[in-house]
């Protein structure tokens, strides 16, 4: 292997919070270029008024 080659890891978040965190945090991760999957918000309980959303980023380490 290179030792100069990029290694990609691939991180799974579960984001659990109000719609402009959740909108804060997904326009970092899109900003940085790591954001690969972002899904729809559902709500994050039968009695909670946060939402969930899950958030696939690639990590890029030198």
């Amino acid at each position: 292997m290179n030792p100069a080659a990029t290694q990609t890891r691939v991180l799974d978040l579960v984001l659990i919070g109000t719609g402009e965190d959740i909108a804060i945090l997904t326009a970092i991760a899109r900003a940085s270029g790591s954001l690969v999957f972002r899904s729809a918000p559902t709500a994050a309980g039968p009695h909670d008024d946060r939402q969930r959303v899950f958030l696939r980023l690639h990590l890029h380490h030198r």
